[in-house]
């Protein structure tokens, strides 16, 4: 509501009304009781606050109404995006299970190598000893034979007895 104006006070200071009446409004007829020098306000008709508050809210609900509209054009964009990061993904973890698995399998590889190798100069050693030690000591290497032969065969046959 306004405040009255005072005679004495600058126009500069002068607070307007809201809204502004027809000017048929402004006749002797359509007077209000309050004391002179104060602004004639009359308040808005119920019908106008009604469409002002139905346009307000048809507004809203076509706002929303063409945002619910939109939703399932972004949901399907940002579906494909999150499907394409995950062929991404998955695309990477596979490339980089790749290069694991055939660094892993060269590791392998060389580490069989290596092993096979070993094992085959082990062998050489120890053919190279028991032919030096059958030249040296052939009737010991006999025993030592008959023995290691006899030994197996037993425990062979208790082995097969079970």
């Amino acid at each position: 509501m306004a405040e009255a104006v005072r005679n004495d006070e600058p126009l500069r200071n002068m607070r307007f009304p809201e809204y502004s009446p027809q000017p048929a409004a402004l006749l002797p007829e359509h007077a209000t009781d309050k004391p002179l020098g104060e602004w004639p306000v009359t308040a808005m008709p119920e019908d106008t606050r009604l469409q002002n508050a139905g346009e307000a809210v048809g507004t809203a609900l076509g706002t929303v109404v063409n945002e619910a509209r939109e939703i399932p054009g972004r949901l399907q964009d940002r579906v494909q995006d999150l499907k394409h990061r995950f062929k991404v993904i998955t695309r990477r973890r596979t490339a980089e299970a790749k290069v694991r698995a055939s660094e892993v399998a060269d590791e392998l590889g060389q580490k069989a190598s290596e092993l096979a190798a070993e094992t085959q100069r082990e062998l050489v050693n120890w053919e190279s000893r028991a032919r030096i030690y059958a030249r040296r000591y052939p009737l010991k290497f006999i025993a030592g034979t008959a023995a290691a032969g006899f030994v197996i065969g037993f425990i062979l046959g208790l082995w097969r007895e079970e």
